[in-house]
């Protein structure tokens, strides 16, 4: 199965293979550690109190292959099918659903809508990181560097929540307004782009 995910990787454009990766792998890699220590079998290392075993490995590679599979199958599937097609899909699969009394038709009418609201709401989000990192005042600390690193990474988490809650809160009291106003300032940006 990984084979075939890799191989049909090859087939899609690296950009799309790229975004994002820091958190998958660092899901990966945590899926690994948290599966390797404390199983029982033959002892490859000790390190301190964790016990690293053969059976351990083999099952944390084993985990970690599934959850490379199951993101990178995703991508792959999202890749190659359009969104409202897949959740047309779905849509059509769990109908039968609806004579029990679920509300198959309200639940993905809903999802679509979700799912076309986070490349706005993702624009919106940049544009004002954007504006405030431009407003905020450039400060030179004669720090080491990963002083400057923890420093600049407060700085900017401190920086994104103080718009991200306003701007989740403009989002919902006005969700028209708010997201009309996004699509358009982004067709603009892409047709001065071309």
């Amino acid at each position: 199965m990984a084979a075939c995910v890799i191989l049909a990787l090859f087939f899609m454009p690296f950009k799309k293979i790229r975004s994002g990766a820091v958190p998958i792998f660092f899901f990966l890699g945590f899926t690994f550690i948290s599966n390797l220590f404390y199983e029982s079998g033959r002892v490859i290392a000790v390190v301190g109190p964790l016990t690293i075993t053969e059976e351990g490995l083999r099952i944390a590679s084993l985990r970690t292959l599934r959850v490379f599979d199951m993101v990178y199958a995703a991508k792959i599937l999202t890749h190659l099918t359009p969104l409202d097609a897949m959740i047309g899909s779905m849509k059509r699969v769990f109908r039968p659903l609806q004579q029990v009394g679920l509300p198959v038709h309200e639940f993905f009418s809903i999802m679509a809508l979700t799912l076309q609201c986070f490349p706005v709401l993702k624009q919106k989000l940049y544009d004002r990181y954007n504006e405030k990192v431009k407003q905020r005042p450039v400060t030179s600390t004669g720090g080491t560097g990963t002083r400057n690193f923890i420093s600049n990474f407060r700085t900017g988490v401190a920086l994104l929540a103080s718009f991200m809650i306003p701007l989740f809160i403009e989002s919902m009291a006005e969700p028209e307004k708010f997201f009309m106003t996004t699509k358009s300032t982004t067709e603009t940006q892409r047709h001065r782009e071309k």
